[in-house]
């Protein structure tokens, strides 16, 4: 199982789960004020909704490019670096 971040449109965060080569669920985010929290929260949902163990989330990823320095793209580094350990 994976997670992939997808920041390709500005201002907008898609999450996807992935089992194999399908998406097992996947959900939009609008980058904006407390979006750590939403972020979180909806990451939350995703894995709740579809029982799936943290621990079997092997892979997780970021595509796309943040502005340098972003709150919302460190955000995303530290929830990818925390899924991954």
């Amino acid at each position: 199982m994976s997670v992939i971040f997808d920041a390709t449109k500005l201002g907008v965060v898609k999450i996807r789960l992935r089992k194999g080569g399908k998406v097992v669920a996947d959900t939009h985010l609008t980058v904006g004020q407390d979006f750590d929290i939403v972020l979180i929260t909806a990451l939350d949902k995703l894995i709740r909704s579809n029982k799936i163990e943290r621990l079997s989330l092997k892979n997780v990823k970021i595509r796309g490019k943040m502005r340098p320095g972003a709150i919302s793209g460190m955000t995303l580094k530290t929830v990818a670096e925390a899924l991954n350990n």
